[in-house]
C-alpha cells in the first residue's frame, strides 16, 4: 500500500491547522490539569496565550539558531523550553507557593498529545519526512513540497508513539502513581531520540543537535527523578 500526500494545498493548510489544534488541545488539558489540582482559574486561564506565545517563539528560536540563521521553523524541543517557561513565569507572577511544580507536572503530561497531533501535521504538510521505504504504507509527497522517493511514514510513527505516551501519562495521573510525570518525560525524550534515526534528515549523522539535547535532558531528568506526583498545589 502506497500514500500519495499532495501537499498543494489552498488557503488553510493541513499543517497549520494541526499544529492550531495541538495548541487548542494541549492548553486546554493544561488548563483543566491545573484548576483540577488547585491552581486559580484565573491563573491557569493567564498561562494559556503565554505559553502559546512562548511555546512559537521558543520553537522558531531553536531553529533558527541551530540552523546557523538559515532556517525558520517550529522545532518541538524549543516550543517545550517555550511552554515551561510559560508555567514558571506564571508560577512567579502568581507569588502562589507549590504553583509552579505543579503546573510544570501537568505541562509535561500534555506535551506528549501536543506532539502527537503536530507530528500529523508534519505527515500532511510534508515536513519532517522518514528515510527512504518501499514497503508498506510507503509515502510519496507530490505538489509543492513533492519527493518523487517513497519514505518511511515515520511522522505517523511518532504520532502514534506519542499518543500513547500521554495515554499512559493520563492514566498514572488517575491512578496515583508515584513518578509518573518524570516517567512521561524521559519516556518521551527516549521515544524522539531514537525515532530520529528514522527521519531523512539524519542520514550521514552521528546523532542529529535534538538527539542531543534529548541525551541531555535524560540525564539531567534521572538525576531528578525522586521528584513525587501529588494531586494538588496545597
Amino acid at each position: 500500500m502506497e500514500l500519495r500526500i499532495n501537499t498543494d494545498h489552498g488557503v488553510i493548510a493541513p499543517y497549520g491547522m494541526m499544529i492550531l489544534l495541538s495548541f487548542l488541545a494541549g492548553t486546554g488539558g493544561l488548563f483543566l490539569l491545573n484548576v483540577r489540582r488547585g491552581i486559580r482559574k484565573l491563573t491557569a486561564l493567564w498561562v494559556i496565550p503565554l505559553s502559546v506565545a512562548l511555546s512559537l517563539c521558543g520553537g522558531m528560536a531553536l531553529t533558527f539558531l541551530t540552523s546557523g540563521g538559515n532556517m525558520i521553523g517550529l522545532s518541538s524541543l524549543g516550543g517545550l523550553c517555550g511552554m515551561y517557561a510559560a508555567c514558571g513565569l506564571t508560577a512567579w507572577f502568581s507569588r502562589q507557593p507549590g504553583y509552579g511544580i505543579v503546573m510544570t507536572q501537568n505541562c509535561t503530561l500534555m506535551l506528549p498529545l501536543m506532539y502527537s497531533i503536530g507530528k500529523v501535521g508534519c505527515f500532511l504538510g510534508g515536513c519532517c519526512g522518514g528515510i527512504p521505504y518501499s514497503g508498506a504504507f510507503r509515502t510519496v509527497y507530490t505538489g509543492a513540497h513533492a519527493n518523487p522517493v517513497p519514505s518511511l511514514p515515520v511522522q505517523l510513527i511518532e504520532s502514534a508513539v506519542f499518543l500513547l505516551i500521554f495515554a499512559a501519562g493520563v492514566y498514572g495521573f488517575f491512578r496515583r502513581r508515584v513518578n509518573t510525570v518524570p516517567a512521561v518525560f524521559l519516556v518521551s525524550a527516549a521515544a524522539k531520540c531514537l525515532l530520529d534515526f528514522l527521519r531523512a534528515s539524519h542520514q550521514g549523522q552521528i546523532l542529529s543537535v535534538p538527539q542531543i539535547l534529548c541525551i541531555i535532558l535524560i540525564a539531567v531528568t534521572r538525576k531528578r527523578r525522586g521528584i513525587s506526583f501529588s494531586q494538588s498545589a496545597d
